[in-house]
């Protein structure tokens, strides 16, 4: 079985999820076991997995494994199954109910998001309004957590729950050296007749892995995917395990120097300091294999594999082509990220250009993050409202780039842009900054899009305007876009999981 080791699987996710949901699709077409593996308490997760289309049988919980309840039937739960007093009254309301005893608020009662009073959690007040309690019901329909909190409104304790009601384990919080309120005990229950007691959440997720490894007969493969969340649990596991370190970012500070300027923070335990604990390190294309490589002084003591973390799914790759003339030509989109790193505030200066040079141009930008407030304001006070639309987050974006007429990537440092080979697929011609690493991998300048220098916004706008004035040219790059994506197809990534397959 192999293992892709994360912290958790949200409604909203980052590069590293989404290509561990590529990597399972991939996984279950060649007909290979795998599982992607999480550690974070969520009653929510089993909601976000169906809107990734994931089956229980692909993720495999903490919780749940410990809980029995991976793969179990649903009920809904509402209100009145929580049996309040029958003194109390009930103020309804679509997202949040409100439990009043006499004059005084009890509890707030929230419900599960896209669903008709279905409970999420309860929170539940003392006499003087403070919040003491938080019981949380996992969407499926039964009770999994309570949470109890300080006058500080800080968490003390937790108590999780089995199906039956009987306890599963508990945790307890206090502050440490920093003042940071962190879990300093865990106690899982009567685990296989025994009691056992962990000194850390990271502790617990060690005896995890294992508990996983040996439920499937050891000498399984795990990879961690999250770097600071994942390489202590996995290289720390006891019992006989293949061990890998994903790299989902480049492997040194400086994004240009990726031989000879210092190690990213991230990956000292797992590169640094522990590197022969590992069976080998995997990157997502071969100029960093190359590099890492050279960083670790040119014979790495492990193994380093390529394997593109960006995989066309066949159903893709077989669909009919999509014409420019049944596309939006003149719209633009940005997918990804919107953080500092990503220089979005870049592409709307080069947006204003484009859009005096083709009126018609539209720009829509799809993705979440600290910089979107700003990056609003920018375009309100440049006077783009009208052809720049923040879209939000979307799961799955097929309709989205089926219709664009070109994809812009700014980022200033990736291991691969996913996105990228996303829209590439779809027969987008795509513009990116030209960084370490994988625009140059992807990009071949005037067959399928162009590569510009970071920073550059004239540029940008030059290659914008190129792509989308001249319709023969754009249908060239479309073209081209859909031809040079096979290079991402499932045949090709699972061909280069075969070293590290083969190796065992």
């Amino acid at each position: 079985m192999f293992y892709f080791v994360n912290q958790y699987l949200m409604a909203l996710n980052s590069g590293v999820e989404h290509a561990e949901f590529k990597r399972l699709q991939l996984f279950a077409d060649q007909g290979t076991p795998a599982q992607l593996v999480t550690r974070h308490f969520d009653g929510l997760l089993h909601q976000n997995m169906r809107r990734f289309n994931l089956a229980d049988t692909q993720v495999v919980n903490l919780f749940d494994f410990f809980r029995d309840s991976e793969t179990i039937p649903s009920r809904v739960l509402k209100i009145e199954d929580l049996n309040w007093p029958a003194d109390y009254s009930i103020k309804p309301n679509p997202n949040v109910s409100e439990v009043y005893d006499g004059d005084r608020l009890v509890a707030k009662v929230h419900f599960v998001p896209s669903t008709v009073g279905h409970v999420y959690f309860v929170e539940i007040f003392d006499t003087f309004g403070n919040l003491v309690q938080r019981t949380d019901y996992d969407e499926r329909g039964f009770k999994a957590r309570d949470e109890f909190f300080s006058p500080a409104q800080e968490p003390i304790s937790d108590i999780f729950y089995h199906l039956d009601g009987r306890r599963l384990a508990e945790q307890y919080y206090t502050h440490n050296a920093n003042g940071a309120n962190v879990v300093t005990l865990c106690k899982l229950i009567n685990y296989q007749g025994q009691d056992y007691y962990f000194n850390s959440e990271n502790d617990w997720f060690c005896f995890f892995l294992d508990a996983l490894n040996q439920a499937n007969g050891d000498n399984n493969t795990f990879i961690a995917d999250r770097p600071l969340a994942t390489q202590w649990p996995v290289i720390n596991m006891k019992t006989a395990a293949k061990k890998y370190l994903w790299l989902p970012t480049p492997h040194a500070v400086d994004p240009a120097d990726q031989v000879y300027s210092n190690l990213n923070n991230a990956y000292v335990y797992g590169i640094h300091e522990h590197l022969t604990q590992l069976d080998g390190l995997i990157t997502s294309t071969a100029q960093q294999q190359q590099e890492l490589s050279q960083w670790l002084g040119g014979q790495s003591p492990r193994p380093i594999y390529h394997i593109s973390a960006a995989v066309v799914a066949t159903k893709q790759a077989q669909r009919p082509q999509i014409r420019l003339r049944d596309r939006q030509a003149h719209q633009i989109i940005y997918t990804g990220r919107l953080d500092q790193g990503r220089q979005v505030d870049q592409l709307i200066t080069a947006f204003q250009q484009v859009s005096q040079q083709v009126p018609d141009a539209t720009l829509k930008i799809y993705g979440y993050g600290g910089a979107l407030d700003a990056l609003k304001a920018q375009v309100k006070q440049l006077g783009l409202t009208k052809q720049v639309t923040f879209a939000g987050y979307q799961p799955d974006l097929t309709t989205v780039y089926d219709q664009a007429g070109a994809y812009v990537y700014t980022g200033v440092s990736d291991a691969q842009p996913l996105s990228l080979i996303e829209a590439l697929s779809h027969g987008v011609p795509a513009i990116a900054t030209d960084i370490n690493y994988g625009p140059s991998e992807a990009i071949k300048s005037g067959t399928n899009g162009y590569l510009v220098k970071p920073g550059a916004i004239d540029q940008l706008v030059n290659a914008l305007v190129k792509t989308i004035s001249n319709p023969r040219r754009q249908q060239k790059l479309s073209d081209g876009a859909y031809r040079l994506s096979t290079k991402y197809s499932e045949a090709n990534v699972w061909q280069q999981w075969q070293a590290l397959i083969q190796a065992h």
